[in-house]
Formats: structure tokens, sequence, C-alpha cells
């Protein structure tokens, strides 16, 4: 809230606590923003009207000006705020078109935390979840990065385990975003980088990727001297689910990235092999072959086993959770692994299991998961047929 008008909530509220009872008046230091102010003169109109009510004197004419100070003051405290939204709203489109414009996830990553302070914050952190412990990547710190990378540098010595420990489990089980107060005396936060932050309150909220939390964004008003409110914490859910969309569409582009350098590896070998007339590979014998640097094997990425099961079809019968449960089974997973990947109960998972044979009609696990992955053949073969049956 602007200076002029926060000066003139406290000097109404200095001259009605000496004409009210000042026991029903909050005190001049509560009134820090938009949200605040308006229940500081709320509580000015209510006092005086009781007063008004109960009086057995004539009208004070000091009090009926305070009446119409309250109104009046209440319409522009309204006016300006949301003309405020307004202009956060603003912020986060920019924000997003900014996120639009990146073409690798190491890129967006690294513009991300400086990103989120440009909707109004003064410190935000980006952290990711992995196998249940949220581990910082990128703190910012408006006016001082050597505070950022003291903030870092604990969060990532100090790792959290989501167990339900601390308030940020919430944003795994729920996939909503948080707003948290009072951090220096509440029980649930990150103790470490609580002190070293001195933070006073925060937003948080959740990076989806592929329908799974893959991180947070954390952001306070340190500078601002002013807790985070309700208006915060939506602009944040906005910008991280853009965050989460532009990880999504990123991560394609590195996947298509890595694939194209793989084509293009193979064809400079083909040319090699149709030039060379290397025997050794004309005969089939190309595991005799030495490995260069930049072999398309040695260049292959890691992920091809997950990216397969994610895209393995899903049975329309089983849930969202299911499936998640699924494809953890598929990757070799056990019930204790699935349980802390997805922060919940190992009997949580064992009836998600239940109902998996059950909706698939198999007996165990292993038929589970050879089902699911041979509908995932059938279809590849079925594409194939199509294929040829055009040409």
């Amino acid at each position: 809230m602007p200076r002029p008008q926060e000066g003139q909530v406290i000097d109404l509220l200095l001259a009605s606590r000496r004409l009210l009872d000042p026991g029903t008046l909050p005190h001049p230091e509560h009134v820090v923003d938009h949200p605040s102010a308006r229940v500081v003169l709320k509580a000015i109109w209510a006092s005086a009207m009781a007063t008004l009510t109960t009086g057995t004197n004539s009208v004070s004419p000091d009090l009926v000006q305070v009446l119409q100070a309250v109104k009046e003051l209440d319409e522009r405290l309204l006016l300006d705020q949301i003309a405020s939204q307004d202009r956060a709203l603003q912020r986060v489109r920019a924000a997003l078109a900014m996120l639009g414009e990146t073409k690798s996830c190491s890129t967006l990553l690294d513009t991300a935390a400086t990103t989120a302070c440009s909707l109004g914050f003064d410190r935000s952190i980006v952290s990711r979840v992995a196998d249940s412990l949220w581990i910082p990547e990128r703190v910012h710190v408006d006016k001082d990065e050597m505070w950022a990378r003291e903030i870092l540098a604990v969060g990532r010595s100090t790792p959290q385990q989501l167990n339900g420990s601390i308030v940020e489990t919430e944003m795994v089980r729920r996939r909503t975003s948080i707003l948290v107060d009072q951090v220096q005396d509440r029980p649930g936060v990150h103790k470490e980088i609580a002190e070293a932050s001195m933070s006073r309150s925060y937003a948080a909220a959740p990076i989806v990727v592929h329908g799974v939390v893959a991180g947070f964004v954390h952001v306070d008003c340190y500078y601002q001297q002013r807790n985070v409110d309700q208006l915060d914490r939506q602009i944040l859910t906005m910008f991280t689910e853009g965050l989460g969309q532009a990880l999504t569409r990123t991560m394609v582009l590195d996947e298509l990235g890595t694939i194209r350098r793989d084509v293009d590896e193979l064809s400079r070998r083909l040319a090699a092999v149709r030039d060379e007339g290397d025997s050794r590979v004309l005969w089939g014998h190309e595991d005799d072959v030495d490995e260069a640097p930049g072999d398309i094997r040695r260049s292959r990425p890691s992920g091809g086993v997950d990216h397969f099961l994610r895209s393995a079809p899903v049975d329309p019968t089983l849930t969202r959770r299911e499936v998640e449960v699924l494809r953890l089974m598929a990757a070799g997973d056990t019930n204790s692994r699935i349980a802390s990947r997805l922060v919940i109960s190992e009997g949580t998972v064992k009836s998600h299991v239940k109902h998996i044979l059950r909706k698939l009609g198999v007996a165990n696990r292993a038929e589970a998961v050879s089902h699911w992955l041979r509908s995932r053949h059938d279809v590849q073969r079925e594409r194939v047929q199509a294929g040829d049956g055009r040409r």
C-alpha cells in the first residue's frame, strides 16, 4: 500500500481512538497492506456505530466526520486494491511470456527464480522433489546475491524428507499452494532455511509435471516488510502452473534435441559404412566396433525406460493414482519404494495394487505389468500396420 494511504489510515485510527473506546480498535502497527487497512477501517466503523446507537447524548459532529472519512477512505482503498490486483495479473502474464521464450529445461530453471521475483516478491527459492526429498536448486534475493548463495547452501546441505513432519508435504499430497506465517516460531517449517533467511511469512506452490509434483517455488516479501497474503498465494499459483507447463514443453524439446543428435550420429555412421565398407558392421558384428566418444549408444538418454513406461497406454478403468502405482510397479519399485515416492502409506499402496489386479483381471503384479506393457506393443503394431496399409 502506498505510504500516503497508509498514513491516512493511521491518522484516522489515532483520531478515532481519542473519540471511541481504544479497547475496541486495533493498534496502528496492524496497518501493513490493503486488506489489513480495510480491516482497521471496518473496526472503526463498527465502534463508531455502536457508540451512536447506545449513546444518550446528542450525536457528536466529530463522530459523524469520522464515519464519513471511513467511508471515503475505504472506497479509495478498494479501488486501489483492484488496480493493484490488475497490475499483479499483468506481471503474471509478462512472467509467463518470459518462461515461454526459453528453449531448454536448464535455461528455464536458471531464470525461474528471478522471474518469480518479478511478480512483486523480494526473494524466491526454486526446488525439486526427488524420492520424497525437498532439495533447493535456485535461490534469488533481489538485493543480495551472497545471501542467496548462503540460503542455497543451507538448503542443499539439509534436504527435508516430505513425510508429513513439515508443511510442504501438503503441497505433494494435495497439489495445492500454501501460505505460512509466523515462520520463526512455527513448527513444521524448514528450520535451517527459516533461520538463514529470517523470513516472517512465505507463500509456496507446487510445480506439477505429468501429473506429479516435481518441485516447489517459495516466495516472500522480506524487504517490503510485509506478510504475504491470499493474493500473493493466488499469483504464485498461476505462475507455478505456467512454470509446470513450460517445463513439460521444454522437456519435450530437450528429448527431441537428443533424438535429433542421435539421428545425425546414425546418419554419419551409415555414411561411413557406405563410403568405407566396414565389414564388421556389414556382417552383423557391430558390437565389436570400438565405440567412439560420440557413439550413439553412449549418447542415448538414460530416461528411455522411464519414457517408455510413461508413454504406455492407460487402461480407462484405472484411476490416475492407480496408473502412477502401476508405472512404478513396471519400473521395478517395491511397495515401500512406491509409498515413499508418492508420499502415501504402504497400506494405501497395497490397496491400490489390489484394485489394479482386480480391474485388469490378473493374478499378480508380474501379470499386471505384462498386461500393461503388452498393450503398448499392440498399439505400436497397429500403427505400423496402418502405415503399411496407407502405402
